[in-house]
Parts: C-alpha cells; structure tokens; sequence
C-alpha cells in the first residue's frame, strides 16, 4: 500500500448510509490489448530494472481512524470462549492434567497429533529484483503453475519452484496499455472455473485519477507456449486516487475495492463489479458499486474469491470504519449480463479487537536497538469462501490486534497502560452469501509470553481446505534480539476441522529470518508487508499454499512460497481383510484423514493393491473410511501384500491385506475298460503335477463317480498349466495330460483308463496275476476274496477277470 503522504480525518467521513441499489455496468473506454508471453519478455528486457526505492516510497498512512470499541464486543481471545467448555483438559491429557501453554503462546491440544507439514517452499521475488518497499507479498497456485507477486516483480514458477517463462517488472507487464505507469499494489488470483488467471494493480504515476490494471490469462499453464495475456485499465474516479486495490473473481464477475484519497486526506472506500462473461469476450464493463464508509461503515473492502460454479452472489466484506470488534458486509446479486444488486451494510458483532498507535510490531537490530515493522493497521488483509466436503460454505478472514498476554484486546487507558503486542485474529463466518450471516468460530494467534520479550505476529491470511481443516500464514518477529528470536520470519498455526472451536495450535516458524530488517533506515518504523496471501490448492482440495514476507538477508525481503500438505493419512484396517483369487468384490479400507474431493478437482484419492489385482472403483465415505472395489486375478500372488492408499495430495499410508488361493473345480469323465460294477463309490486319486518338470504339487483323493462316470473335484492352487494324473485306486493304470487351470478351474476334461492293476504299481505283470491267483473263484463271502482281483466288478473273481489281465500283461500306466 502506497499512501500519499495523507492523514487520516474523521470528519471527511460524511457519506450516507448505504442502502439496496442495483447498479448495471457501463462498457469501459479504454484500450484492450491481447499480448504473448514472448512480447511480455521483450519488455521485460526493455524495463529490466525496478524503479529505485525513492521514486516510490509514499508515506504509510499510521494515523488511524477514529475508533471506539463496540459496546456489545465481548472480551477474550477465542470464541466460543474456552470456559464454555471448547477445551476439556480432563478429556484431553488426563484427569487433573492442564493443556501446556508454550511461550508462545500456542495451546497444544494434540500432543503428537496430526499437522500440517511443508512440502514445498522456495524464494519468489526480494528487494534487490523489486526495489520497492513494501513488498505486498501475493501469489497463487494454479493446478501446473504458480504466480508469485510483489511491488516492482512478477514471475511464474512450476509447482515445485523452479522459474517459469514470466520474469518481469510490473511495469513491464502492463506497458502494453500505457508505459511509465509506475504498477504497484499486485493481486495475483488463479480462478479454477475458467482455468485462467487474473493480474490487477493500481498505477501510481497520477496523483488523482489513477486507474486500476486488469489482465487474465488464456490458459492455465504460464509456463507452456501459447500463452496470452489480456489486459485493460480503468479510472475508478478523476477527483481520488484509487489505493490499495483489493481483487475478488468467482462465476459471475470480477471485483474490486480501493481506499480512496485526495491529495491530502483519505476519503472513502469503493466497490466495482466487473461482469465476468463480457470481460473475458473482451468487451470490458464496470459497475460502481459505490461508496462503503459513511459516519460508520466497511473501511478497505475485501472482496471474497469464490469457486463455486453455482453462486448468483458475492460478498465484499471488511472492517467497521468507526468501531473495534465490527465486521461489515455487504452482499452483491448478479443478474445476467452485467446488472448487480448490493445490499445494505451487514454489521458482524466479533470479540473485542484494538489498534493501539502506541504499540508497534517490534524488530530489534541486530544490535538489539529497537525498530519497529509497520502492521498497516487492522483491515482484513484476505477474504475468500471455501467449501467443505459436506458441501457447506464458510468465510475466512484475518486481520491484526493488539491484546496483552491473556488474547485480551484491551484498549489503551488514560493512565497510558495499553496492550503490548500483535496478535492475528481470525473468523469463520456463516451463510455469507444468503440467510443470517454468523460468526461459526473466531480466534487469536498470540504470544503470552508477559513483559517485553514477547513475539509478535501480524499480517495474517487464512484458508480453509475441503476437509474443514485451517491454515493461516502471517509474519512472526520481535522478542529479545539477543535471544536470536526476533528476526521477522514466516509464521503459521493450524487448526483440524475436529479441534475445539475457536482454537489454533502448533503456531510455529515456516521460513525463519535470517536476519534483521532496518531497510529504511529509520526510527519511526520500517514498512512491512501491507499483504498477505493463503490459498486452496487447485489440484487436491487439501493443500494449502501461503505467500508471506520474511527476512531473508540483512536489511532485505523476500516473498516466501510454502504449499502445506494436510494431516497424512494412516490406514487402520480392511473389511474383509482377505479376499480369493478370481473374486470381484468390495474392500471397506479404514483408517484416518481419508479424503476425495468431488469431481471438479484433478486428483483424487486412490489405491494399490499390488500385481494381478484391478481397482475398479473408489468411493469416499468419510476421513476415516473408504470403500474400493476391486478384482483379485486368478493368478494374483497369494498371501499378505501391502496395500497403498494415496490421498489427493500425494501422502500415502499402508495396510497389509490377504489374498488367498481361489477354489477351482476341476471336472470330467472316466471310461473305465470292461468294468461293469457300481462307480458311486469307487475310489480313484488325481494327482496336479508341474507340467514341466512332473514334480507331484497335490494329491486328490476321489471317492467314487456321478452319472456318466463323471467326477469333480477342488483345489486351490493357481490359475495356470498343469499336468493332471488320473488313476484307480485299484485295477485302472494312470493316464494324465496337460490341463489348464483358470480362475475358476477346468472342465470337460476326459480320461480312458486300461484295467488290470490288482496290486496298484501302476503297470499289469505277473505280481497282479499271482493277486488274482490267490482269489481266484471266490466271491465277496469268502475267505480269500480280494476286491482288487475283481477286475470287471461282477463280484466274482474267475475267467473274464483274467481275460482282462491277460489282454493288458506287460502294459503300464503314464508316470
């Protein structure tokens, strides 16, 4: 934010109440120009240097406005308040336990519990790229590319960091509409419904009258060819200069708020509306959408970012210009092509808040001389709705607070006793686009550490990701400078959708400082941020990308990129926990911080379950089940296998689960040579032999046959080729041949068996004719009967029984 040397004057704030309007944008007369990413790249090499921090530092306004606490605010750092039971220490660490409190102040609630984690962070664009100061710190992620942007730089990256085609100064960027605009104050948005990308600034080379810079991309990827900008300017107001642009795009429109100032005093707050459809055709139109701030009202309107395809409404929403513990909202109807109905002002009643003009966010040199770090002042810095899995939306919003060591925001007395640190306070908010709109939960990032050692954290942005879970990123610095503790880094907390409301924990340090900044060189405060960026991931719905200002090097910024993985998911269990080769069925997988997003994102939740085994399908039921159905082939390898389940974020966690042999049916018939006897219950055996190498894998024994002489058996060996064995317990020689085994077995199968084997060795010879000597005339009643003598079944053993013998001597079975 760029500030024109200006004072800030309760009494210019004069404008009337606002009430329902419909406004109908008005085609804009500007220029509209369509460039490549070459011809960008071209100027950049025209305009490769920054302007110098002197031609355009303007003053930062530290004046605020003349506020009052709200009566109906109630005091505390949380909401609902910890004391109505939000945090059960007893529940949570043991009868008689206490939630430990670190000096920082972060209440850890989950000791060992699941966290975000970094999984990529890199530097985007510094002072010595930039010149300017402050940076305005900005960016995005797109679902192959990211956009980082500051005051003075532009440049794109892939998603693991490395620099794209887009390495440019802003004016570069935007000298296809007019050179020499001196562009600072960058919003960056990727909008996942068009898959393009929206560029906005504000031109600072007029005193009054400025204009507010649009571009949108042709495509998602800005780091692939074909890449083209689109961009246009226009002049909110001839008689202001337009300040600190905020940016807001979902189905209908784009949209815009300013602070507003004359040469010498700030004046008021604007709204704009841009019809998305006409401004992508090229044929750009602007509603003015009017004036935010009358004796009270919305002080630097935010714009909420949204990416459901079905919103007719938007929202802007901000602070109350006259009173701490106050949000103001208002509501904006879309009817198509280009009309817009803005609602009266929606006064949120939040806990207590304070600015104290006395207290700054304190940097110590590295001397341990104290500087102070501008915290701007307590606008939101950041607004956007997102969407849970249950399909509820919510805003989330963040801005800063004084309050002492207890989260109080208590306002400065007569005595001159005032709070003594930042802290970053953040909202949900419900129904903001239709019903009652509602504070669901509200919190405060502090330190508690008493007296002056304490760390302050300022400047904060906050999303909310599809499974419920928060993330907020913000500047963290100050403290004891001889403790090493102060330099301004990159902070973070969190909170899981199951936390306590009104709670955030693990508040710790992303990208730590590596030193001190006193880049201006003065003592009565060094320009810091004014901007803070947090966002969904495009791609999964769980990530969480933040853009924050840290101090990367003595008396230097840096704009720090940090995408946050979500909890990792854990898998627990399997219901069945085994499943049979050849079978389609379904797996119930449980476990913790499962998640699938719907339909409109790229990556979804997924799993492995090793060789031979389909997915077919998965469905999603809940962070802690899944069920997946899938088809174990017939030759899948049995046993215990780990399986890998990868939610959308690309965190992965594993189970074992059991496949087990499938239960063929192998099937046929036995024509049994000259055997005239019953069959139901004689006896046979079937050997699976390895068709290569004969080796004996499975005896089956077969206790008689069906109808037609038929048999059938089982067994759960693998799919594949065998050979198959087949002979009579008694009296039939062995015949096999090659079978295949499918998943399900083998059928048909026919087999022509020689009698004549009395004594089973597998060949007819003299030891089976002494076998039918020795039985020979006698019957099932006498003494010297032998079934296995009894070749042809009649139950006498005599002359057709050794005809059979003498008609197969010397023949012997298939090995």
């Amino acid at each position: 934010m760029k500030k024109l040397a200006l004072s800030l004057l309760a009494g210019l704030l004069s404008v009337a109440a606002f009430a329902d309007k419909t406004v109908t944008a008005v085609p804009v007369k500007s220029k509209v120009v369509t460039v490549t990413a070459d011809q960008i790249q071209r100027l950049a090499a025209l305009y490769p240097n920054p302007k110098g921090i002197n031609e355009i530092k303007r003053e930062e306004i530290e004046t605020f406005l003349d506020k009052r606490p709200n009566p109906a605010s109630p005091q505390g750092p949380q909401w609902p308040p910890a004391s109505a039971g939000t945090i059960d220490p007893a529940a949570l660490f043991g009868s008689g336990a206490r939630p430990p409190v670190t000096a920082d102040g972060t209440v850890k609630i989950r000791p060992g519990g699941p966290l975000f984690g970094i999984s990529t962070s890199w530097d985007g664009p510094n002072l010595g790229s930039s010149g300017y100061i402050p940076p305005d710190s900005t960016g995005d992620a797109g679902l192959t590319s990211v956009i980082v942007c500051a005051n003075g730089r532009i440049r794109s990256y892939t998603r693991a960091g490395v620099l794209g085609s887009i390495n440019a100064t802003m004016d570069a960027f935007f000298t296809p509409i007019a050179p020499s605009l001196g562009v600072s104050d960058p919003r960056v948005i990727f909008d996942r419904l068009t898959n393009r990308w929206f560029i906005a600034g504000i031109s600072t080379n007029a005193s009054l009258g400025n204009r507010v810079l649009l571009a949108w991309s042709n495509q998602e990827n800005v780091n692939a060819g074909g890449l083209t900008w689109t961009m246009f300017g226009f002049v909110p107001e001839a008689t202001t200069f337009a300040d600190y642009e905020t940016l807001g795009v979902d189905a209908n429109g784009v949209y815009v708020g300013t602070n507003k100032f004359t040469t010498t005093a700030f004046v008021n707050c604007n709204m704009y509306a841009l019809p998305k459809a006409s401004l992508l055709a090229g044929s750009p139109a602007v509603a003015n959408l009017g004036t935010t701030i009358g004796a009270a009202g919305m002080f630097t309107p935010q714009p909420c970012t949204n990416d459901d395809p079905a919103a007719t409404s938007a929202l802007f929403i901000g602070v109350d210009a006259a009173s701490y513990g106050l949000l103001v909202a208002r509501r904006v109807a879309f009817t198509a092509p280009s009309t817009f109905t803005v609602s009266g002002d929606i006064n949120i009643t939040v806990n207590a808040t304070q600015l104290d003009g006395a207290v700054k966010a304190r940097i110590p040199s590295s001397n341990a001389t104290a500087r102070f770090a501008s915290v701007v002042d307590d606008r939101l810095f950041q607004a956007r709705l997102f969407k849970d899995a249950s399909g509820v939306t919510s805003l989330w919003t963040a801005h800063n607070t004084n309050c002492d060591n207890a989260g109080n925001a208590t306002a400065t007395t007569s005595s001159g006793t005032s709070t003594n640190r930042y802290g970053s306070r953040w909202y949900q908010i419900a129904n903001p686009l239709s019903g009652t709109i509602a504070v669901t939960q509200q919190g405060t990032v502090f330190d508690s550490t008493a007296g002056a050692t304490n760390l302050n954290h300022w400047i904060p942005s906050v999303a909310m990701n599809r499974q419920g879970h928060a993330f907020m990123g913000l500047t963290r610095g100050g403290g004891n400078a001889a403790a090493n503790t102060g330099q301004p880094s990159v902070g973070g907390a969190q909170r899981l959708s199951g936390d306590p409301l009104g709670t955030m924990t693990n508040l710790g340090v992303l990208a730590q400082g590596a030193n001190y900044y006193l880049a201006e060189n003065t003592t009565n405060g060094q320009r810091w941020g004014d901007y803070s960026t947090t966002v969904l991931d495009p791609r999964d719905g769980m990530s969480i990308w933040t853009f924050q200002e840290y101090c990367n090097a003595s008396n230097s910024w840096t704009v720090r990129a940090i995408k946050m993985l979500s909890a990792a998911p854990t898998v627990t269990g399997f219901s069945p926990s085994s499943m049979t080769q050849g079978v389609t069925g379904n797996v119930v997988v449980t476990g913790t911080g499962i998640f699938d997003p719907d339909a409109s994102f790229p990556d979804h939740l997924s799993f492995s379950f090793g060789a031979n085994v389909t997915v077919n399908s998965v469905t999603y039921n809940s962070p802690t089940q899944a069920t997946v159905n899938i088809t174990v082939g017939g030759t899948a390898a049995t046993g215990a296998r780990t399986v890998t389940l990868t939610n959308p974020d690309g965190q992965t966690a594993t189970g074992s689960f059991t496949i087990n042999q499938a239960l063929k049916t192998v099937s046929g018939t036995l024509s049994l040579e000259s055997f005239g006897g019953p069959v139901t219950s004689l006896p046979f055996i079937a050997e699976l032999r390895n068709s290569s190498t004969n080796a004996l894998i499975e005896t089956i024994n077969i206790s008689g046959l069906g109808s037609g002489n038929s048999f059938s058996f089982t067994t759960n060996q693998a799919a594949g080729t065998y050979k198959l064995r087949i002979r009579g317990a008694t009296r039939f020689l062995a015949r096999s041949q090659t079978v295949t085994l499918s998943s399900t077995g083998a059928t048909g199968l026919s087999y022509s068996l020689l009698n004549g084997d009395c004594d089973s060795d597998n060949a007819v010879g003299t030891f089976d004719f002494n076998v039918l000597r020795a039985a020979w005339g006698s019957t099932p009643s006498d003494s010297n009967w032998n079934a296995a003598a009894d070749l042809d079944g009649d139950n006498v053993v005599g002359l057709f029984d050794f005809n059979i013998m003498r008609t197969n001597w010397g023949v012997t079975g298939d090995n």
